[in-house]
């Protein structure tokens, strides 16, 4: 049977590519199913290459019409929104499968429970049950181009980077308050790597985040590298070459980890890193503690007992 399934993940970057492990177990289970995806434009690049979808439907003013017209089996809808609500029921596919929610319904009529103790992407493979479908691992699908390869080593080249340097990208920003670190512990921490750990730091941003981003290396004492205006996959291929990557919990993180790249994350109070963080890992480490109080020594410290 051609069965035709619709995942719907709007809006956060990273929250799309965690959703990358349950297309591919989706598919390989039913390679004769067609996948498509509704999403935001701004991570439409996460799934641009994805061998395992059939169509990424962007989310705009014609994508109700586009989903009556597919006429799906399946709807998996991960965000729990009104309207994403409203797109499930006028799907009026047979399985409208969405987390719990007691006013779900109305829309859904297939809602597991969620768990907010275990690895996100667990709870996304949750849904294989319900279909009856094997999972596939945990591994987090990316895929860049050539193109964005030879943007990079270009970039790497300009800068005097070898192979064999211990190269770290940063990432200090974050859109949420209770994420966020300050900019001049960040400046400090760079600082401490470069010099105790013989790195070259590179601090990467979105386009809108430039600004922030040579505040926070203005105040460091050390010269650090600005990375080019990356977009996703630039970034992809970036994390690709580099021996660690250190941050807030936040998209870059995850591309790392699709990338098989050392992560090591800074959280506080309100996330729960064992959402975000692949369980049994030794290359995917963090600290978790209040920001406003959380040291440079001792983020530093933490970093060092990892032996990256």
């Amino acid at each position: 049977m051609n069965e035709k399934i619709l995942i719907i993940v709007l809006r956060a970057i990273g929250d799309v590519l965690l959703t990358t492990p349950l297309i591919r177990a989706i598919k390989k289970n039913k390679p004769e199913s067609e996948i498509f995806f509704l999403t935001e434009k701004i991570s439409e690049k996460i799934l641009k290459n994805n061998p395992y979808l059939s169509e990424i439907i962007l989310f705009d003013k014609g994508s109700l019409k586009k989903i009556k017209e597919h006429k799906f089996d399946v709807v998996i809808d991960f965000m729990n929104s009104a309207i994403t609500g409203y797109y499930t029921f006028k799907s009026k596919a047979k399985k409208r499968i969405a987390f719990y929610r007691p006013w779900g319904f109305w829309c859904y009529n297939i809602m597991p429970r969620y768990s907010t103790r275990v690895y996100t992407v667990y709870d996304r493979l949750k849904i294989l049950e319900i279909l009856n479908l094997k999972d596939d691992g945990i591994n987090l699908d990316l895929k860049f181009n050539k193109e964005n390869e030879e943007k990079v080593i270009s970039f790497l080249n300009e800068n005097g980077i070898s192979k064999n340097d211990f190269l770290i990208t940063l990432d200090v920003t974050s859109k949420r308050a209770y994420k966020s670190w300050e900019k001049e512990k960040f400046a400090k921490l760079a600082d401490l790597i470069s010099e105790k750990l013989n790195a070259k730091i590179v601090f990467t941003y979105a386009p809108n985040e430039e600004d922030y981003v040579r505040e926070t290396m203005g105040l460091c004492k050390k010269k650090h590298i600005l990375s080019f205006n990356t977009d996703l996959l630039d970034l992809a291929a970036l994390m690709k070459n580099v021996k660690l990557h250190v941050g807030t919990s936040s998209a870059p993180g995850h591309i790392a980890t699709s990338q098989n790249t050392p992560t090591f994350i800074i959280y506080g109070l309100k996330t729960n890193p064992v959402n975000w963080t692949p369980p049994d890992s030794d290359i995917h480490r963090y600290i978790q503690g209040d920001l406003n109080k959380l040291s440079t020594e001792e983020v530093f410290g933490k970093i060092i007992e990892c032996q990256y």
